[in-house]
This record gives structure tokens, sequence and C-alpha cells, in this order.
């Protein structure tokens, strides 16, 4: 008897019910038997279910079309064994906001694309991510940093609301949507080699450094500065958003905002509905690969704190760090940003904004704001109306909301009767006086001469900082320092750019200026904006030629270290690193709190692609005093923007090792050179230690009477007359005898103590881990390098003059490995 009649005989009833009844009965057979037993005995199941199934959907396809609403196609999370599971997103755009004229605006934005070579140490998910937001939270909060960043929030309430009352809103700019996928790591590696100019550079400069290096593991990240038009999208497989509010830079807010990424499938029909791809066929035993998805049907609009991202993907294992505690304690005290944070950079959806820009958004949570501004305007702009305002009524309205801010936009839009007004230097102070600082850089065509007046008010004698944006002055570099250099009390000086400047050549001038009669670099700390922006571009900022003291414009008297020579001596191969601090505008105790953080770094991260240079943000992102804690204090300084600037790689050259860096500059005897050997420990063998043993010998030397030149290097190491060999505390001595030996010896044990800790890194007495060199071993490896900074020249010229980029994508194509030497 054939298997198919087995199946009961039916009556003549309607196709529906038979149909009903005959796919029931198969489907019983199933359940009640094994599928090995079903197949051996039923050869032909398979067959009659599918013939069935098909006659009963047939049949019943018309009935559903009159009874059912039109299907419409859907996408659902892949079911059974699926490969790669449920993760957050791969990369992630990190924005910071301020409230600005009733809304919050973004300030700065910086991407991390994920590089999708499994390098954990390049990838911000998990810790790394809490790791990130800490330290971003950590620069904005360190009070150094704040009045730099209020005079370019002071410059962005003018950026964003002009002529008192139109907004000004850049262009939405979307971020590349990839599929992590596609393994194209090289593709995945942006370059921000003169990228645009950043309006807000120094803000930028804390979100990028924050962003890019992590201190807690000394890796360094990827990271782009972005426009300040590009949003976020809550569909994306790619993106997640960190967003950081900087309204009350007492109490920085921040979020994390990210839905669950997994493979799902399509759902184009009823009968995938009712038989889904994934699992047709009954028991499925291979992986169903589907498309990535955002898995979350619903995304809430909220941010979720460090806590709550990690509780929820950690449960996924996806993150194999080992969070510390450290940043659990302090990120959990850091309030949460709210929704309004959020309105301008992430819109509703696609759909809903295709025809709007951030300029016509209407946030009906704002319009009491704005309400309020405009209130505030009308009350200022009639006193100041009267030929002589009376400043009690304006004292009295100081309770009003965003008051300063709206009193001296109102103010800056008639200048010139501002300055000729009797009360001028009362309305001053009112609307640009902060305590004892003086906040100038939204003033335009300001003399030089309306400078010093306002600073010889009496009633202005407690300002000892100031704020200027420099390309609104009228006068020279030569005029302005000069009148600065006038008034001794002055300690800080800020000065700004136009948000829309993108040339930085004006601060480089004023700085050589101020370099040419150092006094007030000797009383004074001073920010110039220029050199941010020049780092965020990749471009010089001070000129390379020769300066009055044969190396560099800044004075060595006050920024004494001129440049670091690294030899890595751990591998078969001697390996040379160059890095300028001709630029980076440190002072001794500053300097070394960098150091110490950067000669960590070098032991941590192998990854080639972001740690050099990423890791010298080691010194422009250090606490402002040897003994703060690198977790809690980060004070920004100028990027080491020489170091960014030279092309990564010159390849037309006949150096083994195509990697460019600075050019070494001469040794004088005003400056310091410092000297650091990566090694291997020559213990390892005889301590039978499993792993390698690495440790480091730094020095710190100088020429004591002649100069030791680059392009004429002694043909033997110099002697102990000739050059001076010192460690870290006896270089304090010289430069800063005010810190004291025992912080000193504190910060290099703790140094020690976490290189101890590195992964496969074997156990050394700490007092050997960091050791200094010895005069004949400092001289011995400066030779060297003298000896190879001809080669660097080299490949420095080649990088110069080719387009890396281009090189390296020829050269692959054609398999060659070697180029010839370009002049």
């Amino acid at each position: 008897m054939a298997r198919e009649t087995l199946l009961p005989t039916l009556p003549h009833k309607t196709l529906d019910t038979t149909c009903d009844l005959g796919v029931t009965w198969v489907k019983r057979l199933i359940y009640n038997k094994s599928e090995h037993d079903v197949a051996h005995r039923v050869p032909k199941l398979g067959a009659l279910t599918r013939k069935l199934t098909s006659k009963h959907w047939h049949c019943t396809s018309a009935f559903q079309a009159m009874a059912s609403p039109p299907f419409k196609p859907y996408w659902r999370p892949v079911a059974g064994p699926i490969l790669g599971g449920p993760t957050d997103p791969y990369s992630w755009v990190f924005f910071v906001v301020s409230q600005i004229g009733g809304r919050h605006r973004p300030v700065a934005v910086v991407s991390s694309l994920t590089d999708n070579s499994n390098d954990l140490e390049t990838q911000i998910h998990g810790y790394a991510l809490t790791a990130a937001c800490h330290r971003i939270i950590t620069i904005f909060s360190d009070k150094a940093n704040h009045r730099a960043i209020r005079a370019e929030l002071s410059l962005a309430a003018g950026y964003y609301v002009r002529d008192g009352t139109r907004e000004y809103s850049p262009e939405l700019v979307e971020l590349p949507e990839l599929n992590r996928r596609d393994l194209n790591p090289t593709g995945r590696r942006r370059d921000w080699y003169h990228a645009g100019v950043r309006e807000f550079p120094f803000i930028s400069a804390c979100l990028l450094q924050g962003v890019a290096f992590n201190t807690q593991q000394y890796y360094a990240h990827p990271a782009f500065p972005e426009p300040l038009g590009t949003v976020y999208r809550d569909t994306s497989i790619e993106w997640g958003m960190v967003v950081i509010d900087i309204t009350n830079l007492d109490a920085v807010g921040y979020g994390i905002v990210g839905f669950s990424v997994g493979p799902m499938t399509f759902i184009g029909s009823r009968y995938d509905e009712e038989h889904p791809p994934d699992l047709r066929g009954g028991m499925v035993f291979d992986f169903v690969r589907g498309e990535l998805g955002v898995l979350d049907k619903v995304r809430p609009r909220r941010a979720m704190s460090a806590a709550e991202y990690m509780a929820k993907f950690e449960g996924e294992g996806h993150f194999p760090e080992t969070p510390t505690k450290n940043v659990d304690q302090l990120i959990a005290k850091v309030p949460l940003v709210n929704v309004a944070a959020m309105d301008l950079i992430w819109p509703p959806s696609v759909e809903e904004d295709i025809d709007i820009s951030l300029s016509s958004l209407h946030i009906d949570a704002s319009k009491s704001l704005l309400d309020q501004y405009q209130a505030t305007t009308t009350l200022i702009q009639r006193v100041l109306a009267m030929e002589d305002p009376d400043i009690s009524i304006l004292k009295q309205a100081r309770t009003m909301p965003n008051f300063r801010e709206v009193f001296s936009r109102v103010l800056l839009q008639d200048q010139a009767r501002l300055l000729s007004m009797r009360s001028s230097d009362r309305l001053i102070r009112m609307a640009f006086v902060n305590r004892e600082h003086l906040s100038l850089e939204q003033l335009n065509n300001l003399p030089v001469e309306a400078i010093s007046a306002i600073l010889s008010v009496p009633n202005l004698a407690k300002v000892t900082s100031i704020s200027i944006c420099i390309d609104r002055v009228q006068g020279t570099p030569a005029q302005l320092a000069q009148a600065l250099s006038q008034v001794e009390r002055l300690r800080k000086l800020y000065f700004l750019q136009s948000p829309t400047q993108g040339d930085e050549a004006l601060s480089a001038l004023l700085f050589a200026e101020l370099a040419a009669n150092p006094q007030i670099l000797h009383r004074s700390s001073v920010m110039f904006a220029g050199a941010y922006s020049a780092g965020l571009r990749k471009r010089f900022w001070l000129p390379t030629a020769q300066a009055a003291n044969g190396v560099q414009v800044a004075p060595l008297d006050v920024f004494p270290v001129q440049q670091i020579l690294v030899l890595d001596q751990r591998y078969d191969t001697k390996k040379h690193a160059y890095v300028h601090l001709g630029d980076a505008l440190l002072r001794p105790e500053r300097f070394t709190a960098g150091f110490l953080i950067y000669i960590q770094s070098l032991l941590t991260s192998e990854d080639i692609w972001t740690t050099q240079p990423m890791n010298l943000f080691s010194f422009s992102s250090a606490p402002s005093f040897l003994d703060s804690d690198p977790e809690t204090a980060a004070e920004v300084s100028p990027i080491l923007a020489e170091n960014f600037a030279v092309p990564e790689y010159g390849l037309l050259c006949d150096h083994d090792d195509h990697r460019s860096w600075a050019e070494m500059r001469d040794l004088v005897p005003g400056g310091w050179t410092v000297v650091v050997s990566l090694e291997t420990h020559s213990t390892s063998r005889a301590l039978q230690s499993p792993y390698e043993i690495h440790c480091i010998r730094y020095a710190f030397i100088r020429a004591r009477q002649q100069c030791i030149v680059v392009d004429s290097p002694p043909i033997i190491p110099p002697g102990p007359e000739e050059l001076e060999v010192t460690g870290l505390k006896d270089f304090l001595s010289c430069t800063a005898p005010e810190v004291a030996h025992a912080t000193v010896d504190r910060r290099i044990q703790e140094v020690a103590e976490r290189i101890a800790k590195i992964p496969y890194e074997g156990s050394l007495p700490l007092k050997d881990r960091i050791s200094v060199l010895s005069q004949e071993d400092a001289a011995e490896i400066l030779l060297n390098f003298l000896e190879d900074a001809g080669k660097n020249k080299r490949v420095l010229r080649a990088a110069k003059d080719e387009d890396p980029k281009k090189l390296l994508a020829d050269q692959v194509d054609a398999g060659q490995t070697e180029g010839s030497a370009s002049s």
C-alpha cells in the first residue's frame, strides 16, 4: 500500500476544510514522531506536505485578502541559531551641546569609527565607552579649562543668533552608513589631514582628546572631527550617540543613546509570516546570517547612564574588558542630560525631516524660553535707549533668565555708542566682567587703544585675565602685544578667533611678538585658539625656520623642553621616533605630568595606526600639576601641531622604515631634549619568566656650552663636558624647584605599578621598571639619533612631496614594496 493512502478519505466538503484537515493530519504525524523516524517511514511525506500546504495557501488566499487588511512587509529578528548575536552600536558619535538662544545647540562633534580588524584596543565598546565618557566629563569639568570654554561659548552665542534675533544653523550632515560585516579596515580609517575649519577649536580639542586617548588603559582610539550640522539617526546599524551638556560647567551632564543591532529576516508576504524563511524545513541546524538591522522597534528618546548601557549590552558577552571601580564610582555621580539636549542633533526620523533643516525645527518645549529671551531683550533695549541709562534698573534685571547673554548681545548691536557713553565702563563691567576676568571676544572692530582704556578703568583694577578675538581687533599684533605687556597684573590671556576664521597665521604672528619680549610669557599663561585650530586640521602652527634661539619660536627659558627621542629596542630592529615640543607651550611641571602618562602609553599600545601620534594627547590633556590624579584632572593645552601635520608615510625613499616624524632640532645650551629607551630587561632569561620583561630608561640631556648640530653630528658620543645628563628630579630642580621630590618619586612609582599590571608583562622590581640612563648610554643613543636624522629628513621630504594615500594605493595595486628616493 502506498504511504499516501494513509491519509483518510474525506467526504466532499469545502476545499478550505479539506486542506485544513490534511495539513493538521500531517502536522500531528510530524509532532508524534522524530524527524528521522518520519523521514524513514514516510519517504514522500515532505512532498505531500508541500503539496497540501501549497493547495491550502492558494485556496485560502482569496478569502484572507477579503477578510484581512493589506499585508505590510516588515523585518523581524532572526529566529533559531544565528551567526553573530545582538550587540551595541559598532561606532559612536560624540556631541557637545550648550543652551544658546533658548535651545541646546552643538558646539563640537567627534566620531569614532571602529576598525573591524578585530583589534580590541581601537574599539570603543563597553568599558572603553564609559571610560571615554568619563574622560570627556573630566576635561570639561576641570576648572583650568573653563574660561577658554566660556569664551568660545560667548562666540557661539553670536554664531547661532545673529543680528540679535536671526537664528543660524548649519546644513544637516549625515554620518557614513557602513556595515561591520564588510571587512575593510582601511576604508574605516578616516584621516582628518587638512580637515575643515572647526568653529570652536578649543572646545573641539577638548572633545577630540577625551574620545581619542584612554588614560585608564593608555590606549588610543580613532577620532575624527565632524561638522556641527552632523545628526544622529536611531535607525543606523553603525552608530550610537553620546551627548555631553556643558550649559553648566559646574555640573556637566552626559547621556548614552544606543540600540541593539542584530541579524534580521525580511517577511515579505503572509506566506513568509506563516513559514518564516529562517525556519523552513523544520528543525534548523545551519547558522542563519540574516541582514543586520536595529532590533528595538520602540526607541525611546531618552539617554542611558553608563550603568544602564552596561546592563543592557553586557549580558551578550560582548565586552571583554573589566571595568575599574574608579570609573564606575566617579561617573555614577554625573547627572544625565534631559531630552531637550538632544532635540537638534537627533531629528525625529528621516521621513519627517526631508525638507527640514535645524533652523526650521520648532520645539514647543523651548517656546517659553524664547518668550523669556524676548522679554529680557525688550527691557534691556528700553533702558539702553535712554541718553543716560539707569544702571539700577539693569541691576534689578540681573535675575531675569539669560540676562548676561542677552545684555551683552544688545550692547554689541551698537558698539560705537557703547564706547562713547558716560556709563560705558559700568556697562562693560556688568556685561563683560566675571569676577577677575574680562570677556571682550564678542566686540567687533575693537581698537587696541580701547582695550588699553578699558583695562585702565579704576573699577576694573581687579581684572587679572582677559579674552579677545584677535581677528576683530583694530591694530597690528605688535601693537596688541605692546598694549597687553603694559598691564602687569594680567596673568591669563585668551586669544580667540572668529568661528568662521580658518587662518591661524594671525595667532602665530602675535605669539612671535610676545616671544620676542617674553616678560609677559614669564608671568602669564596664554591660550591661542589658532594653536588648537591648526592641530585639529593637522597644519603647522608656528614657523619651522630657525628662530632667535636657533631651534624654536617659543622661548626656552619659559618652555624648556625642545623634543623627545624615543628608541624602541624591544625587538630585533631598532625603531626611532621623534617628538617635537616647540609648539606645545609646556612649562616644566606640566610637561612632567604629561611625560609620565606618555611613557606608559609606549608600552601599552601596539596599534601603529592609531597610537602615533594620538598618544601625544598625553601632553595636551595632562593634569595642571604633578600631584593631581590623571583620572580626575585634565588641563587642555595646545595640540602638538607639527607632529600631527607631518604626513605619516614617505614611500618614495630609500629608508626601510617609511614612517615619517617631525624633524630633529639642534641641541642648544638653553633647551632640554629627553631621550627614552624602550628595552627588554636583561634579567628576562635569568628570571626564567614565561613572558618578556620590558622596562623604560630615560634621561634629560642638554648641550653644556656649544650647540650639537644635527647636520654636522660629532663622530664619537659627546662626553660629560659636552653633554649634561640628568634624571627627572634634577631637571625639575633646575627648571621648577617648587615641585617636591617626594611627589616625583610617588608619581614614578605609580607609573611603574601600572606598567607591571600590563597583561603578559613579567615581574620586575619597580625601581627597575623606570630608571635613568647613564651618561655613556644617553650619549650613545643621542649619536644614534643624529645619524638617523638624515634618513628621517629624506622620508619626511618624500612624505611632503607626495600624496601618501595615493602612493600606498598605487604600490599595492602594482605589487611594489619599495620606492625610490624623491627630492
